[in-house]
């Protein structure tokens, strides 16, 4: 095996596969409970709004080594964030008997002001999850993800 720059993207070589229901939900499950998706254990978080760079138990790389990893789960936050913010209409709707038009042209923006910080962390686990799902980790690019250096992004190589 050669010796790879950490700082380079790993190029996954595992195809696409069809994922089977149980596996969707174990991957999906753990990353709702902020678990690793790959090995269901930790830890993941540095704090609620910073992810670690890898899985502190399996090493996998948490944005799996890509530079656009973030697009994913950007999409993956305002999907959350998003039916977050559905929810609360449906409830008001729901609890009131005219539509309160006040409280919604406040109180939207200010529950998705709320959904942002309080989704992160699963949006960018969920986008991994679906990640794997797709494209499992092969044990070549498992051992590339172990090379990572640092254990958070802010730290700096010695280099």
């Amino acid at each position: 095996m050669t010796e790879r720059d950490p700082r380079q993207e790993m190029e996954s070589r595992q195809g696409l596969v069809f994922p089977s229901p149980k596996r969707t939900l174990v991957l999906f499950g753990r990353a709702f409970a902020l678990r690793c998706p790959h090995c269901g254990k930790g830890p993941v978080l540095q704090h609620w709004l910073k992810m670690r760079v890898k899985c502190g138990t399996c090493g996998l790389r948490l944005a799996r080594g890509e530079h656009d990893s973030f697009v994913g789960s950007a999409l993956m936050l305002f999907i959350l964030a998003g039916f977050f913010t559905y929810g609360v209409l449906l409830v008001a709707l729901l609890a009131t008997d005219e539509t309160p038009w006040t409280l919604l042209e406040n109180g939207l923006p200010l529950a998705l002001l709320v959904a942002v910080p309080l989704f992160f962390p699963f949006a960018k686990l969920l986008w991994l999850a679906f990640d794997l799902l797709l494209r499992p980790v092969s044990e070549e690019e498992l051992e590339w993800h172990r090379s990572a250096r640092t254990e958070f992004d802010t730290e700096r190589d010695a280099r």
